[in-house]
């Protein structure tokens, strides 16, 4: 039986390698300011919330595949097991099926998940605040950059590495949001498949509307950078 489990060891081993790649630093090497290592911090947490999910359905995909096969092709449905698992476990069905594991009735299991966003939107603020932090300080570098490159003071192959940091930043941010719009799409799934009091609902959509307001406003702030870049003298 161990060899049995040994494809599924490899798709989780797999699974976490991605995982890690998804949460690390694009330019590692350099020291981060106060503020960008807190940005990090705070999208570290949400980002490994997001993979826990993936990581579970992957092994029991993995697992269900090796149940129905045969020697010969073990292997393969081991892998497509994961594979699938892995995206039911990061939706709104393994979301849900969750909750219904845990709560008796639909009215507790939708007050867990609006207990779930409400939190999320918490985390969110944080991720917000120190983001702004972060794209105020790289608007006064990019700013110090184009003087500097004017001036003399610096080549433009030195102005290209001072401004890495600020694409670092942005490239890290480009990942955060995709993976808010993943966990933002799942809870309003999620919300659709449960029914409630007009009460829950209503607190449901207000606070997915909340939710959705401080990503825009993350994308907003990911915009505003973006358009500054764009316009340095620095290719």
């Amino acid at each position: 039986m161990r060899a049995f489990f040994k494809p599924v060891s490899a798709t989780i081993a797999a699974t976490l390698f991605l995982s890690a790649c998804v949460t690390t630093n694009g330019a590692s090497n350099r020291q981060l300011t106060p503020a960008e290592q807190r940005m990090r911090e705070q999208a570290a947490t949400y980002n490994q919330t997001m993979m826990e999910g993936a990581l579970m359905g992957c092994a029991a995909g993995g697992l269900l595949g090796l149940l129905v096969s045969n020697r010969k092709n073990q292997v393969e449905n081991a892998l497509l097991g994961c594979a699938a698992g892995g995206v039911l476990g990061g939706g709104a069905g393994a979301y849900v099926a969750e909750k219904q594991e845990a709560y008796a009735n639909e009215e507790q299991q939708l007050d867990a998940m609006i207990n779930d966003v409400r939190q999320e939107n918490d985390r969110l603020a944080g991720l917000v605040s120190a983001t702004q932090d972060v794209i105020a300080a790289d608007k006064s570098r990019i700013e110090q950059i184009d003087r500097d490159l004017a001036s003399g003071k610096i080549t433009m192959e030195q102005a290209k590495m001072r401004m890495a940091a600020v694409d670092d930043n942005t490239a890290y941010l480009d990942n955060t949001l995709a993976e808010l719009r993943k966990r933002q799409q799942t809870y309003a799934e999620a919300s659709n498949q449960v029914d409630g009091s007009k009460s829950q609902n209503r607190a449901m959509d207000e606070e997915l509307s909340k939710l959705e307001d401080q990503i825009s406003q993350l994308q907003s702030e990911r915009d505003a950078l973006v358009e500054r870049r764009t316009v340095s003298r620095v290719g």
